[in-house]
Parts: C-alpha cells; structure tokens; sequence
C-alpha cells in the first residue's frame, strides 16, 4: 500500500533529494507548500509537493531516489500527489519541467501554453523566476 506522509519543506533528507535531482531548493519552506514523503511497504519511493491556489494547483518538487527509479515510483509519487492535490480541493493542475515532459504526457499533462494558465500560477515564484523558461504542462485533476 502507499503511504503519504506530510513533511515540512525543511525536512533535511527531502532538501537534499531535491538538490542531488537538481530541482530547486531556494523557495520550500515558504508558506503556502505541501510537501509528501511517498512510502510503499515501508520504503521510500519519493517525495512531492504543490502549491494550491483556489482550485488551480502548481505541482512540484517530484523526486524518486535513483536507486526507485525504472519501477513505477515516479508514477506512483505523481498519481500520490494528483490525490493529495485533489484532496485539498484543486481541479487543475500545472507543472513545470526542463526535463521531465514526455514522463508527465504519459501521465496525461499536456503541453500548455504560458498566455493559457491562470495569473495565479504565472505569478508563483516557480513560474516567475525560478523556472521561468521551463516547459509548462497542465491537466485536471
């Protein structure tokens, strides 16, 4: 069974899941962020976070540890997160990746035009300046 766990965005080995992933690190204990340690029979697959905004979401921070990857992990992090999200009353959610698109297309996000998305989302600090050139993905919930 998979767990999700609520962690803080100042939890020590998720930081560093992030930097070793090279995912940015410089806004997660802010306000605002939910951030889950994913867990299956005990073990680690991965963690993930979002950012809420009425019912658009802003999903992030999606990391499997190398040694959980090729297994289903990443895809069980993300389905986690889609519940969480759903959970918490969103019904869209946006992702940016520089990486990691044709993984989350095969999760049913799609390409997204940045003039498409909500001004709340533009206006994240992901979506302004930390990721400002990545591409943008969205799906319902």
């Amino acid at each position: 069974m998979i767990r999700s766990l609520p962690i803080p965005g100042s939890d020590g080995n998720f930081v560093a899941a992030l930097s070793s992933a090279k995912l940015p690190v410089d806004d997660v204990g802010e306000a605002g962020r939910s951030f889950f340690r994913f867990e299956k029979d005990g073990c680690l697959l991965g963690y993930g976070g979002f950012e809420l905004y009425d019912r658009d979401a802003l999903l992030r921070s999606i990391v499997v540890p190398e040694e959980s990857r090729g297994a289903g992990a990443g895809r069980m992090v993300a389905e986690g997160m889609l519940r969480e999200i759903g959970n918490a009353g969103g019904k869209r959610v946006y992702l940016l990746t520089t990486s990691a698109a044709t993984f989350f297309e095969h999760l049913g996000f799609v390409l997204t035009d940045r003039a498409d998305a909500p001004a709340t989302i533009l206006g994240t600090r992901q979506a302004s300046s930390i990721c400002s050139s990545a591409t943008l993905l969205s799906r319902d919930v």
